[in-house]
């Protein structure tokens, strides 16, 4: 096993993983599944990205319970923060406002899902990563093609909408 391609792979399924949690919470609250995010495809890479990172706090650095709730619920507010700021100041785009909701900064992250974060953390590092470990592991020979692919579908999302929406902001610029 190659830390490279486990990482990959935990990256392209926490990344789906949390679009799906976004979609059956949306349905929960709101009756109806969430309209279509930043990118095309059924992925959310800033939960890919900070339950990754959790994964590699998890893995390789001894930490004290107390370092490890604080981690659980800061990294993944801190990836949701400069997400939300980059798409705001970048694309003047805002995917969610939390600024109704008490203790909230600039309307991006709010006390209520930073902790909602924690238990989730807390429960997929505990409980969910080393099924998805040990499943990864079995099928590692059959994974691997597969993440490069899936890779190099998330990364041609990525680049079309970034430029998609560049040329739109440009257009915007230019008729105004």
């Amino acid at each position: 096993m190659t830390i490279l391609s486990l990482t990959i792979f935990n990256l392209i399924f926490y990344s789906i993983v949390g679009w799906i949690i976004e979609e059956v919470y949306s349905f929960i609250i709101t009756g109806r599944f969430k309209k279509e995010g930043f990118l095309k495809g059924p992925y959310k890479p800033m939960y890919g990205i900070a339950f990754t990172l959790l994964i590699l706090f998890n893995e390789y650095f001894n930490l004290n319970i107390i370092t490890t709730i604080m981690l659980y619920i800061l990294v993944p507010t801190i990836v949701e923060f400069i997400s939300g700021y980059l798409l705001l100041k970048v694309f003047n785009e805002m995917y969610w406002d939390y600024s109704k909701l008490r203790y909230n900064y600039k309307g991006l992250i709010t006390l209520k899902f930073s902790l909602y974060w924690g238990v989730l953390s807390y429960i997929g590092i505990t409980y969910v990563n080393p099924i998805v470990r040990n499943f990864y592991l079995s099928l590692e020979v059959f994974i691997r093609p597969i993440n490069v692919i899936l890779a190099i579908i998330i990364l041609v999302d990525i680049i079309l909408t970034i430029m998609s929406k560049l040329n739109l902001k440009k257009s915007r610029l230019l008729n105004s």
